[in-house]
Formats: structure tokens, sequence, C-alpha cells
């Protein structure tokens, strides 16, 4: 769930697509479009280059991601049009204070695309460390925030 700490442990997965780049002569920096089929989509970019590998977890999505730390809440809207995007999937992991990473809990946002990833009936929030939410849409994609716990 912490995925964005090491995103070299998916180097295991076989790639849906690889291309070879030439880079321009005399630059330092070069932008590689994302193809269509891969826009909403989670993905992994891997780049390889004089013997160094570098890579990164992306989450393609058309989602506005609001975390509210003081409050322990996440809200969700539409990238585009900034309504509140309702029933979007928040599942919540927690890293306690001694590192180990649980599952926490998980639902859906309200009509307000709003969902309180932080409280319980319990007293579990005390050990937490950071939270990691993962938001997902069924069709605007996919997005994992992290975040701290709300003071008490």
């Amino acid at each position: 769930p912490f995925v964005k700490q090491d995103a070299s442990r998916f180097a295991h997965i076989k790639p849906n697509q690889s291309v070879d780049v030439a880079l321009p002569k005399g630059k330092t920096r070069h932008t590689v479009l994302l193809p269509p089929r891969f826009h909403n989509r989670n993905v992994l970019v891997e780049v390889r280059g004089q013997g160094l590998v570098r890579s990164q977890a992306y989450y393609s999505n058309s989602l506005a991601v609001q975390v509210v730390e003081p409050y322990g809440q996440v809200r969700v809207t539409d990238a585009t049009s900034r309504k509140p995007a309702p029933r979007v999937y928040v599942k919540v992991y927690a890293q306690a204070k001694n590192g180990k990473v649980t599952f926490y809990k998980d639902g859906y946002t309200d009509l307000r695309g709003r969902f309180d990833y932080a409280s319980l009936s319990t007293n579990d929030l005390d050990n937490v460390q950071k939270f990691s939410l993962l938001i997902l849409s069924q069709n605007q994609g996919a997005i994992v925030k992290e975040a701290t716990p709300p003071k008490r």
C-alpha cells in the first residue's frame, strides 16, 4: 500500500508494452507520451539506460483528490468539472508506529464525494503513524495518497 516508497518491488511484473526510445543528442530531458490505451489506468513506468534502472508508479486518472488531514477525510471530485464524485471506493491501510502495515478500513465516498478514512469505533488511531489511501473509481482511474493521522 505504501508503493511510493519502493516502486522497484514490481520489477518481476511482465510489461504490457516496452518501447525503445532514442534520446536526442545533447538533451538531458525527453518526454514520452503515454499511449491512449493506458489513459485512466495504473501503470508502472520503468526507464533503463547506461546500466541504471528507475521505476515510478503512475496513476493516470481524471480525479481531483483533496486529503483533509486535520479531519481524517478525503474529498474526491471530477478533475474537469469539479463536481463531487460519489461511490468512489476508498481502501485504507495504516502503518503503525512500529512499522507494521495493516488494513484499516474501506468504503465509498458519499454524495458529496467525501470519505472519513480515520474514524473507527476503536482506539486504533492512537497507534497510526501514516495512512495509505487507494482511491479507485470504476470509470476515472485510481490514485494512491498518503496522509498523516489527524491530531486528537
